[in-house]
């Protein structure tokens, strides 16, 4: 279970380097953003069920459902600078405040 949880800790900061590292394209930053959600989940599962916890199971929820709505609005927002700009660039979502 540690190398587990071993595994899923340096999935995290993989994903939070890919953040930094891939700043410019949205399609990476959503998808590095969802890595990090979901083990946050599975964390929060595995912790609670080794601890005996299982009040805060229901927590994973509320995770999972963030999860989506985060996942629904970075679509939406690629789809709008892609019909508008014909690239997914961060840049150009500074110009669709108008």
């Amino acid at each position: 279970m540690n190398s587990l949880i071993l595994i899923l800790l340096c999935s995290n900061t993989i994903a939070i380097i890919s953040i930094f590292l891939n700043k410019k394209f949205l399609l990476s930053i959503l998808l590095s953003l969802e890595l990090i959600l979901l083990n946050l989940i599975i964390l929060n599962l595995i912790m609670n069920i080794q601890n005996g916890n299982l009040i805060f199971i229901s927590f994973s929820l509320i995770i999972l459902t963030l999860s989506a709505i985060e996942a629904s609005i970075g679509i939406a927002l690629l789809t709008l600078t892609n019909r508008n700009f014909n690239n997914s660039n961060i840049n150009n979502l500074n110009i669709l405040k108008n």
